[in-house]
């Protein structure tokens, strides 16, 4: 609602991948993101994806400095996703904090999805959607996000998939692609590894994605953007200092053609 970075499409090719399971095929993972602009730290992720009774949550803290009428302002924001074992979104909440602080709270339990923005200025508005049940989340600036979206892909068997998706910080459905690009060989921490190279696409962007053995998500590039999210192989021990970062300027969002 402040701030904007990313889009996904993912295609994939059978004969590359093995069987994919019919449910996730992996319900825990936890670490750090290092966000990258023009080759410069502007931010961490630190997220949680665990099993939470017969659902999962998926949560993060994400920090980074943006560029708001030519100043630098510092944003932290905190997105929690409650999904079903099928990975259905059932509720989704998120906060931003800082020079302009807001947030929102999503239900998909009902026939159509409701959410509340509570915005900037202190206003409320409600909305709703007919979204479909296994409506994908792709909110700006969450990079867990795009893992469930590759484990999404992994539970129907091969080929080029494309899933309904929603953006709730700018209440845009629209709809995304996924493609496998086969498998590459990439640097991780200093070590060379073998993963899943996913590439979701839309109209107007082309998100790569890069997966472990283990379905992890280790990077995410967007080329035409020069921003680059990578897994960090260590636990952070502090935040990034001023000179590590960059502005994030507003270009950098998820985007596609609405429905």
């Amino acid at each position: 609602m402040a701030y904007w970075l990313l889009a996904v499409l993912i295609a994939a090719s059978p004969s590359l991948f093995s069987a994919p399971p019919q449910s996730p095929p992996v319900t825990e993972d936890e670490g750090w993101f290092i966000l990258m602009l023009n080759g410069q730290q502007i931010g961490t992720e630190k997220f949680r994806i665990h099993a939470r009774g017969e659902d999962l949550e998926a949560s993060a803290r994400i920090e980074f400095r943006a560029a708001q009428d030519g100043n630098p302002v510092d944003f932290k924001t905190f997105p929690d996703l409650i999904l079903n074992s099928q990975l259905q979104p059932l509720t989704y909440t998120w906060s931003q904090k800082g020079a302009r602080s807001s947030r929102l709270q999503m239900d998909f339990s009902q026939r159509v999805a409701r959410i509340r923005y509570h915005t900037v200025n202190g206003r409320q508005d409600d909305r709703e959607f007919n979204l479909p049940r296994d409506v994908v989340i792709l909110d700006d600036n969450v990079i867990y996000q795009y893992e469930l979206t590759a484990w999404r892909y992994a539970m129907t068997p091969g080929g080029q998939q494309t899933f309904t998706a929603f953006i709730p910080q700018e209440a845009l459905p629209g709809t995304l692609t996924v493609t496998n690009a086969g498998k590459e060989t990439i640097k991780i921490g200093g070590k060379k590894e073998t993963c899943k190279h996913l590439v979701i696409s839309t109209d107007l962007a082309r998100i790569d994605l890069w997966l472990d053995a283990e379905w992890r998500l280790e990077r995410v590039d967007r080329a035409s953007e020069q921003f680059v999210a990578l897994r960090a192989s260590i636990k952070l021990q502090r935040r990034p200092t001023d000179a590590q970062r960059l502005s994030l300027v507003r270009h950098h969002q998820i985007s596609f053609n609405p429905n």
